[in-house]
């Protein structure tokens, strides 16, 4: 294919991790489709001999030239000739790309069971598979994007391949493969964070469900974060969690599979793998385990990089408040709110507070029969800060879900994020001034900042916007075009109850101007004449008789 390009890979340190493991020195591997460079060099890097298959004639000249020591080649997958088998077949990019225009277009079933007999025995094969049910492809808002993207020439509506992973890997088990482990994929199949398998997967009893919560949640916001979406996806996968149906809404399915013959490369395969800018780590009832770790610098304008996960058993703190504002329990709410405020203060020292714990938000709080904990954090204060302002910092955050996600809640629906702050953390038994506000909000800046990479400029605005957050704010990271409808709906409703507010004060300031016009021109009356002053006493008297 001329003049053409599909080089949209992006780098990826889970399947980079999760590839090499299975490469190493004389293995041949062949790469199927567009795949990010770093994943290239890493395999040759290893020792591997890469065979790397592009339809794009483009990208294979700029491929040959970045990598000399890879064989390229260019054209359709079914044209290749792949005999005799390469001990590991890599195609994370799933099977839609490797069809050409230069030729007929094979069927999802060809293309599996040509990956399939391109694994010589004892080989394995790593294959990403795009679900067209998963909550990325329900909440895309992207008109157009086929029409400007050469890697959207195929559209993946026409792919009569399998719609679910249990299909998938009957696809391949047909084939003559055996299947080691089969993934659902999260946040997008093209840069998963996240990989939920084995026994975990739909298992409601699992005691890891509070963590994919929190760690689904966080996936979704750094990969939809300013992107504009039909609806906010981390709603859409809550729900489909807590109907253990996570595996419906995922982004896409990996699977590892082996050829049979020679078993010396079987490995473990975890449960839940996630791949995250501070490494890859595994996590099991034990807790956070690091396969790969961070290589980059550990501290960041006051921050430390700090993976903790810790067994729970309970439930999320911000999921339960979550419920109690909807179903108005003051009471309730404030004993949730207190006991937080007293683990927090617990853990301070000379009234400040440092570890995790300074910086989890409340959807990574888990509370157990022992009380609160750390569930999952990512920072951590190099120096300690305050006890107020990180409580002021939590619950302002919660605050602000609260108010831009248009959540129901006691109060007024016209009460700030501000004023709703002042409120919980009154029921903590602290007061909030302006002051420790800002530092709140300063502090949340300088953890996203961290965490998103923000510059300067990217800093003062978003420094600004958490500061105006009112009932009529949109969502500040995943603004969906529901999110912004129900936005606009508040402004609305608290425009309209402004604009009533003003008749009826105008109403009741016209009445009494009338009453004291009545009232004036009566004294003047009664003041200037005689007359008037005999009417008035005929009108006590009449008043006097009638009694």
């Amino acid at each position: 294919m001329f003049a053409w390009s599909d080089r949209s890979a992006r780098p990826n340190a889970l399947l980079t991790r999760l590839i090499t493991e299975l490469s190493g020195p004389g293995r041949s591997v062949l790469v199927a489709g567009p795949h990010p460079d770093e994943l290239i060099t890493a395999l040759t890097t290893g020792g591997a001999e890469v065979t790397w298959l592009l339809r794009s004639l483009t990208d294979a000249e700029q491929a040959a030239r970045t990598h000399p020591a890879v064989t390229v080649l260019a054209g359709a997958f079914g044209k290749a000739d792949l005999t005799p088998g390469y001990d590991l077949v890599v195609a994370t990019d799933g099977i839609q790309r490797l069809n050409s225009a230069e030729g007929d277009q094979l069927p999802a079933a060809g293309l599996l069971d040509g990956l399939a007999r391109a694994v010589r025995p004892g080989g394995s094969l790593v294959l990403m598979h795009d679900n067209q049910l998963g909550a990325h492809h329900t909440v895309r808002l992207d008109p157009g994007a086929r029409h400007r993207d050469d890697a959207a020439w195929y559209p993946a509506e026409a792919v009569d391949g399998p719609a679910a992973r249990t299909q998938l890997t009957a696809e391949l088990t047909g084939s003559g493969l055996v299947i080691d482990a089969a993934y659902a994929a999260f946040p997008e199949p093209d840069a998963p964070t996240v990989l939920i398998g084995g026994e975990t997967l739909g298992d409601l009893a699992s005691p890891l469900r509070p963590w994919l919560h929190t760690v689904l949640a966080q996936a979704y916001t750094t990969a939809f974060r300013g992107r504009p979406v039909l609806s906010d996806p981390r709603r859409l996968v809550g729900r489909a969690l807590r109907a253990g149906a996570e595996d419906t809404v995922a982004g896409g399915w990996l699977v590892v599979a082996r050829a049979p013959g020679d078993a010396g490369h079987l490995r473990q395969w975890h449960d839940v793998l996630i791949g995250v800018a501070h490494g890859v780590h595994r996590l099991d009832a034990g807790g956070l385990r690091t396969l790969a770790p961070y290589e980059g610098p550990r501290e960041q304008d006051g921050l430390l990089r700090a993976e903790v996960a810790q067994p729970f058993d309970g439930y999320l703190l911000e999921e339960r408040l979550f419920a109690l504002c909807a179903a108005a329990d003051v009471r309730r709410l404030r004993q949730e709110v207190t006991q937080y405020e007293a683990w927090l203060s617990g853990r301070s020292r000379d009234g400040a507070v440092d570890g995790p714990a300074a910086l989890a938000d409340l959807s990574g709080i888990g509370v157990t029969a022992a009380g609160p904990d750390v569930l999952f954090g990512r920072w951590a204060p190099v120096e300690p800060i305050p006890t107020r302002i990180a409580l002021v910092r939590a619950l302002w955050q919660f605050a602000v879900r609260l108010v831009t996600a248009g959540r129901p809640h006691p109060w007024p629906i016209t009460a700030s994020a501000s004023d709703l702050a002042a409120i919980l953390t009154g029921m903590a038994g602290r007061s909030v001034t302006e002051e420790d506000l800002r530092a709140a909000v300063d502090l949340q800046v300088t953890i996203d900042a961290a965490e998103f990479g923000l510059s300067p400029a990217d800093r003062r605005a978003h420094r600004l916007a958490l500061l105006a957050v009112q009932p009529g704010t949109a969502p500040l990271d995943v603004a969906g075009y529901g999110e912004l409808a129900e936005a606009l709906w508040r402004q609305r409703y608290q425009a309209s109850h402004l604009l009533a507010m003003m008749e009826w004060t105008e109403q009741i300031i016209a009445s009494r101007d009338s009453q004291l016009s009545r009232m004036e021109w009566e004294l003047r009356f009664h003041r200037s004449r005689v007359t008037g002053r005999a009417l008035m006493a005929a009108k006590r008297a009449y008043r006097m008789i009638k009694k």
